[in-house]
């Protein structure tokens, strides 16, 4: 197969990931399905403090979607090793916001 091929299939499961981060995040942030987290990552959370912690948590996993949906579009255009650098500022601002929510809301 050709370089293009590879790139390009590589490229579709990229996005096809940010879809599922994506959809992952939106349902955390928006409609507070913590559910979808660990349990054990809120178990500890408060009523009151559920609304932060869901948005900080689904903030960061869309972050991490966008990062990936950044480098599957980039690796198709550029066909360059480069296009991992979105993918992992989104991993790690995303895993950063999750941390940070974890730490801070689940005592």
């Amino acid at each position: 197969m050709s370089d293009l091929i590879w790139f390009i299939m590589i490229g579709i499961l990229f996005v096809l990931l940010a879809l599922v981060f994506t959809c992952l995040g939106w349902q955390i942030w928006k409609k507070q399905k913590t559910e979808l987290i660990i349990r054990y990552h809120c178990d500890k959370v408060s009523e009151e403090n559920k609304q932060a912690y869901c948005t900080l948590s689904g903030i960061g996993v869309l972050l991490m979607g966008t990062g990936f949906l950044l480098s599957g579009i980039c690796i198709v255009i550029t066909r360059s090793a480069f296009v991992f650098v979105p993918m992992t500022a989104g991993l790690v601002l995303g895993l950063i916001l999750l941390l940070t929510a974890v730490l801070k809301y689940n005592r």
